[in-house]
């Protein structure tokens, strides 16, 4: 029930910001779906510490979402969760995206996401900047708190 009410949620955000346009050229006679950059000057911050393929998928997915439609996307990676930005190891494919969890994060950072790593957690599992992907940077907690009490920041938690 919990999963139905989570992709539920994600349908309708993503929906809500999709717009079906008319896109008719020479060759072809397709409407296509082109995403707006709705969500321009819109600041979201995603935190992901729930290690549960289907969870954390649907939060990067979220968050690579927001980014493409222009939001100003911090994910914050934290505790089981962190296991999905690490450089190395093999992944399962989140099939809503058909993509890895790892894939997911390095195209929203491609795109402009800032991913933020719990340096608690990373120190706690002796990990450090470097296991990670690339644009994934240790923060200590005031760096986070910066991020979340930025002025109109939206907050979603996986």
């Amino acid at each position: 029930m919990y999963k139905k009410i989570i992709l539920l949620c994600a349908l309708l955000f993503i929906s809500t910001y999709t717009v079906a346009e008319e896109n008719k050229d020479s060759n072809s006679t397709k409407t296509m779906l082109k995403k707006k950059k709705t969500l321009s000057g819109k600041k979201l911050v995603v935190f992901v510490s729930n290690g549960d393929l289907q969870v954390a998928g649907m939060g990067f997915g979220m968050a690579l979402s927001g980014v493409k439609q222009g939001a100003d996307v911090t994910i914050v990676i934290a505790a089981n969760a962190l296991k999905y930005a690490l450089k190395d190891g093999e992944q399962n494919i989140y099939f809503a995206k058909d993509r890895t969890p790892r894939a997911l994060l390095e195209e929203a950072v491609k795109s402009g996401a800032i991913i933020q790593l719990c340096s608690a957690n990373t120190n706690e599992m002796g990990l450090d900047e470097d296991d990670f992907i690339d644009g994934a940077k240790e923060v200590i907690s005031t760096e986070i708190f910066a991020k979340v009490f930025e002025s109109e920041a939206k907050i979603i938690s996986f």
